[in-house]
């Protein structure tokens, strides 16, 4: 397992600032928790954002574009 910490987080979605993050946590409802590790730090685990990306993706462009 690899955990992302919040910038990480920002930079693979491309989001510029820490409230971005945190306006993004509050709007998606799918957007995955991150595991608390102590009271003040949080991580992601990557695979879960990698396939809130891929969800996103696909409801965007449609299920999976490379199949026909």
């Amino acid at each position: 397992m690899v955990l992302l910490d919040p910038v990480q987080v920002q930079q693979k979605l491309g989001l510029a600032t820490s409230h971005a993050l945190h306006q993004l946590r509050r709007r998606e409802d799918s957007f995955p928790a991150p595991i608390r590790i102590s009271p003040k730090v949080f991580r992601w685990d990557e695979n879960d954002v990698n396939k809130w990306l891929t969800a996103k993706k696909e409801d965007y462009y449609g299920e999976d574009r490379r199949a026909g």
